[in-house]
């Protein structure tokens, strides 16, 4: 079935007109790797790293590296620090850049998988970590340094400073997966973690009430409001 499967895709790429360009042969072969590593992970073949390579300069359609066709691949793979526009991820340690497409699509694309992490793949579905942080600045800015206690428990006490800081919080938040690896994350006593688990439900349902019971104004509740539904969106409940 993979013979077959790479057969057609070969005569679709030798069906190209003359006039075809760099980038259509390019992306001819981007597609059949794509096709020929997901019948790998079918179990169409023995799986081993193969992946496209644009650092050598043209790519052919059909063509793949991997450490038994290019045995140098380690070497010269550290040399890239910037990928480019139409492959902007780079995979850790400079070892290959893939589409934004290919992160988090089930089917490992970086060596050893980092497309494919959990909190990768998480923090994916979650506002950035710089927003969540400046989101969270605001509240202390407005409230004053003990203010998250309301939410986190004592811990976050003198502007998160036991929690590892706001960036910290917000790295937490952005990439674990649930609520009680949240509180995990960050040794939370299990009553903050009950009490943070009640003012996410109440948002979930609509309370609003609770919310203002926490001090938070007027002028703030749709930000937070908006804030706390984009986490329960994504998976921090269940």
């Amino acid at each position: 079935m993979l013979k077959g499967l790479v057969l057609v895709v070969l005569s679709l790429c030798l069906a190209l007109p003359a006039s075809a360009t760099l980038l259509s042969l390019r992306d001819a072969a981007l597609t059949s790797h794509r096709l020929y590593k997901r019948a790998l992970g079918n179990g169409y073949g023995t799986p081993h790293n193969t992946y496209s390579d644009y650092s050598r300069g043209p790519v052919r359609p059909g063509m793949f590296y991997g450490p038994q066709a290019y045995p140098s691949r380690q070497n010269y793979r550290k040399d890239i620090l910037e990928c480019p526009d139409f492959e902007p991820f780079r995979c850790p340690h400079g070892k290959g850049c893939i589409s934004i497409q290919y992160l988090c699509d089930g089917a490992p694309d970086c060596p050893g998988g980092h497309d494919e992490k959990t909190t990768l793949c998480t923090a994916a579905k979650r506002p950035p970590v710089e927003e969540t942080a400046s989101f969270l600045n605001s509240l202390l800015a407005s409230h004053g340094p003990n203010y998250l206690e309301k939410l986190f428990g004592t811990k976050a006490r003198n502007a998160l400073k036991k929690m590892g800081g706001v960036r910290n919080v917000a790295i937490a938040l952005s990439q674990s997966q649930t609520i009680d690896e949240f509180g995990h994350t960050l040794s939370l006593e299990k009553s903050d973690v009950d009490h943070l688990r009640s003012v996410f439900m109440a948002v979930e349902n609509g309370d609003i009430g609770l919310l203002k019971s926490l001090g938070i104004k007027d002028s703030e509740l749709g930000d937070v409001k908006f804030f706390l539904e984009k986490l329960v969106n994504t998976g921090f409940l269940d």
